[in-house]
């Protein structure tokens, strides 16, 4: 039995856990904070919406909601204080314990009533007694409720009182507020390396300081240009900005006069930035007496500067600057407000002036760069070539820098690690280079501690300082979104959707007063994006991040603070497993910990469980851990069976992801998770669902694919849900009940191995027409023979919203409303046997970005697939299988990722794809295989070409 098997089915007692550490109780108290927010708010809306199931305890209720009010305000103010002693810390993470408790409690009573207030259908004596089961049952949740509530608000009472008696009462303000470098470590601000950085250790530089130093030399621009320098910390933007400020051909002939380096960081006054900008361009005193008014001639420039009131500072720095060709750089600009408040300052003009902004946050640079974001110099790390020799450079004497053989394997093992980030790999190199004797077993020591080493060394620490800044940074309710991201594994892809409903699953991101909770995650998500604490890996059809991965040295920070804070439990072959007293409330299970045996740890308090692994299966009964809100075991491929009971316990469950494992079949169990939301089921063998799937009443995404499940008698009663499919409708009855949900925007569809009878045919079309208003993706693939045309071209209100579309059958030809779909962005046809004249169809879609056509999408005949001049305005990917294509001079002006599958022929025109990145082709022919790969190496964009020739 593997460890986390052997933990679900065993509990123990459990105590609060104890950290110590200014830092660690500063970042407790945002997640307190949070917390405490979130249970006053579920709390407030229990006391709006379920009036009726709280009869008898709503004064309890509101006193509760008054205290965490006032605890949350002093946790608030507390979270500037620079040090706080252990009793203040133990008495945060008791706060914090309260919290989670007190959610769980309130969850599951809300959870049992509701259950319990379900009606009944039966009639006559049995349903008497049924009803006065229930009502006895409800009773008793009102009263274990109200019980629990009191025992709630004594403990919030105690934990304040505890604090009142031993608080201070200026001690929110009596120490100071923090600076964010004060809360990292009592250690010199790390970013100043950026300044001082070698000439020999300016690897893969030229390149982009060329471009920037372009920017700002170029004569044609006379106006005021702002340049925004963004990405993560440590990806040396200030590096990159001071050889840009020191280049020899700004400086030459004084082209900018004045200049100046203003460090702005995350603790600003717009005040002393404004002196600091007066004193580096050289204000003449008796011009700063002028705007002052002040003929004093004893004070001098400081004394003068300091009496002046802000509007003052910003007209002495325009008067200065104005006539002038000046150049300022604003180094690690945080906030959108602080560069609204330094612009002011700088008058336009036509002399050709510059400034350069760098930050890490993508709003920053989009406000604050000149012409539609033109001038936004997008950092990236560095490639793997450009960080060996960088680490060389560090490391190695001059002027060959050559690593020995024997140390080369483990220093790009070490390398790997930095994952292209120049200040860990300059900061990690000097600690290497300090070291003469270059020791290979010190090296690998290096290697194998790198994560504890870089959270404890002197030296090495900066880089975690550095990172931290970011983490910091976030308003308190983006610290667990980015804390949630440290249960994934290292390099792995983190799909949008699947992270941002995990978050709404486990209560971490809610509606906020009417905006859907969908919403708040999505504009959570791109905030984490803005501010270079995720890096997107993949984009959608419209553009948006579709995945993203977290650098290894920032996955490094947010799980140190993971651990400090409890938040989630990582299992995996080199576990940290959490003490017994600690409750445990996200676990992530990697693959690999089969192997590892210690001590049971109380589960019963588990929020969610995540397991990574397709060799091991994850547990198969979670019927102890009553409190979770998701089980995620997508990719655990060697799961075939659950426990027949698994969930009949879990009434508090939202989200249950089944996605590429090996299961077969449900059981019967997954009807009583009466909140369930998020059922996927995608790359499984699962055919047919349990008749108990009908009770799921919450359910909004029913997701299964590409094979399907046959149609569930009765799922017209789940009402609520958004997203179906792919499912066999093999009778007219089915095909009825799709059309009973009303909210449904996604459905996939299948029709078994026959052809359709006319009364099905009809079907479909109502299908169509009852949907129109809310379907935006729309998946058909009958059987390849049967044909779909009259069908489709008789919808009497065709879903002309529709964003994506796939069709799989016999058409023939286009249905007329096609013309009509200004909305679709993508779509894929596969046997639809169309005439070549359907193509000028396709070409007139104003929206449409991706187009797949599949085999015998159109007619099999000895003419070319013609892409012309002119439309298409907006294909980015086309993929063409087993198809004559040809390009005309023009054609496609936007395509970027062209895929040709076993073209019969040769490919022409793929020249005059002038905005093509990538080629990629499949086929026998090496004729063609050469041809395009001739192509390629001449094409006036060089795109990449991946030919595979089988």
């Amino acid at each position: 039995m593997n460890y986390v098997q052997s933990v679900f089915q065993s509990q123990t007692q459990t105590r609060e856990p104890e950290f110590s550490g200014s830092l660690a109780t500063m970042m407790a108290m945002k997640v307190v904070d949070f917390s405490f927010l979130s249970i006053a708010g579920k709390l407030e809306k229990m006391l709006e919406e379920e009036a009726a199931l709280l009869a008898g305890v709503e004064d309890d209720v509101c006193d509760i909601v008054a205290e965490l009010r006032s605890v949350t305000s002093f946790l608030t103010a507390m979270s500037t204080r620079r040090n706080l002693d252990d009793q203040l810390q133990n008495w945060v993470q008791e706060v914090r314990e309260v919290a989670y408790d007190a959610e769980d409690s309130i969850d599951e009573f809300v959870c049992r009533l509701r259950l319990r207030s379900t009606p009944y259908d039966e009639n006559g004596v049995k349903a008497f007694f049924k009803h006065f089961l229930r009502d006895i049952k409800s009773l008793k949740a009102r009263h274990d409720m109200a019980s629990r509530l009191k025992k709630l608000k004594v403990q919030v009472e105690k934990v304040r009182k505890r604090h009142d008696r031993y608080s201070h009462p200026n001690e929110a303000t009596s120490s100071g507020t923090a600076t964010s470098l004060e809360m990292a470590g009592r250690y010199s601000d790390p970013r100043i390396i950026g300044h001082f950085v070698e000439e020999a250790q300016l690897v893969g530089i030229n390149q982009r300081r060329d471009k920037i130093i372009g920017w700002v030399m170029d004569e044609n621009r006379l106006e005021l240009t702002v340049i925004s320098i963004v990405g993560l910390g440590g990806l040396g933007k200030t590096t990159l900005a001071k050889t840009v400020y020191d280049n020899s051909i700004i400086i030459a002939g004084s082209h900018f006069q004045p200049r100046a380096w203003i460090v702005v960081s995350q603790n600003y006054s717009i005040r002393e930035l404004l002196k600091k900008i007066i004193l580096q361009i050289s204000v003449d005193e008796q011009q700063i007496r002028d705007v002052l008014g002040c003929p004093d001639a004893s004070l001098n420039t400081e004394q003068l500067l300091n009496m002046m009131e802000e509007s003052q500072l910003v007209q002495t720095v325009r008067g200065h600057l104005h006539g002038k060709r000046y150049m300022l750089i604003f180094d690690d600009v945080w906030r959108t407000d602080t560069w609204e408040s330094l612009s002011i300052a700088l008058p336009p003009g036509r002399e050709g002036s510059r400034v350069i902004v760098t930050t890490r946050i993508e709003e920053v640079a989009n406000t604050s760069c000149s012409r539609n974001h033109q001038f936004i110099f997008k950092i990236s790390p560095l490639s793997c070539q450009l960080s060996w020799e960088l680490f060389c450079r560090r490391v190695f004497e001059a002027p060959d820098y050559n690593c020995p053989p024997e140390l080369e394997n483990v220093g790009r093992e070490i390398l790997q690690k930095c994952d292209g980030l120049p200040l860990a790999i300059v900061t990690i190199g000097g600690v290497l280079a300090s070291r003469s004797d270059k020791k290979l077993e010190e090296w690998k020591d290096l290697r194998d501690h790198l994560r504890l080493e870089i959270q404890t060394n002197d030296i090495l620490s900066k880089i975690h300082r550095i990172l931290l800044l970011s983490y910091n940074d976030l308003p308190y309710h983006l610290k667990p979104c980015c804390l949630f991201l440290g249960i994934f594994p290292e390099d792995f892809e983190i799909h949008r959707k699947r992270l941002i409903r995990r978050w709404i699953a486990e209560g971490i991101v809610s509606g906020i007063d009417g905006f859907p909770a969908e919403k708040v995650a999505e504009r959570c998500f791109n905030q984490l994006v803005g501010r270079s604490l995720v890096q997107p890996s993949q984009f959608d059809d419209s553009g948006t991040v579709k995945s993203c991965r977290v650098h290894d040295m920032m996955l490094d920070v947010i799980l140190s603070i993971s651990k400090k804070e409890n938040f989630a439990v990582l299992l995996n072959e080199h576990p940290t497993i959490p003490p017994q007293h600690q409750k445990i409330r996200r676990l992530s299970w990697r693959r690999g910990s089969s192997g590892v045996l210690v001590p049971a740890n109380d589960l019963s308090h588990l929020r969610s469980f995540t397991a990574f692994g397709e060799d091991v299966p994850p547990p198969k009964d979670y019927r102890k851990q009553r409190q979770l809100r998701a089980i995620d075991l997508e990719g655990c491929e060697a799961l075939f069976d659950l426990h027949p009971k698994s969930f009949s316990k879990l009434f508090l469950l939202k989200y249950l992801s089944l996605r590429n494992t090996g299961l077969s079949e449900l059981p019967d169990s997954i009807g009583d998770l009466q909140n369930l939301e998020f059922l996927d089921m995608r790359g499984t063998r699962i055919k047919e669902l349990p008749n108990t799937m009908v009770k799921l009443q919450k359910l909004v995404y029913l997701l299964a694919g590409p094979q399907g499940f046959k149609f569930l008698k009765g799922i017209g009663k789940l009402k609520r849900l958004v997203a179906f499919g792919m499912a066999y409708a093999d009778k007219m009855q089915s095909l009825q009940e799709i059309g009973e949900l009303v909210d449904l925007q996604k459905l996939a569809i299948t029709f078994g191995e026959h052809d359709l009878s006319l009364r099905m045919l009809e079907e479909i079309r109502a299908l169509l027409s009852k949907l129109n208003g809310t379907l935006r993706s729309l998946t058909i693939f009958p059987p390849v023979n049967v044909s779909l045309k009259n069908a489709l071209d008789e919808v009497a209100s065709p879903p002309l919203l529709l964003c994506k579309l796939q069709i799989g059958c016999r058409l023939g030809q286009l249905p007329p409303w096609f013309a009509s779909l200004k909305h679709v962005v993508k779509i894929s046809l596969v046997g639809t046997l169309l005439q070549l004249e359907d193509l000028q169809v396709l070409r007139n879609l104003p929206a449409l970005v991706n187009l797949k056509l599949g085999f015998k999408s159109f007619v099999n005949n000895d003419e070319d697939l013609v892409f012309d001049r002119g439309g298409f305005a907006q294909l980015k990917f086309l993929q063409i299988k087993c198809q004559h294509v040809s390009f005309r001079v023009g054609a496609v002006r936007s395509l970027e990722i062209l895929e040709i599958f076993f073209p019969p022929e040769s490919v022409n025109g793929i020249e005059h794809l002038h905005g093509l990145r990538e080629i990629y082709i499949l086929t026998f022919n090496e004729h063609i295989s050469e041809m395009v790969k001739d192509i390629a190496a001449n094409h006036s964009n060089r795109p990449k070409c991946f030919v595979n020739q089988l």
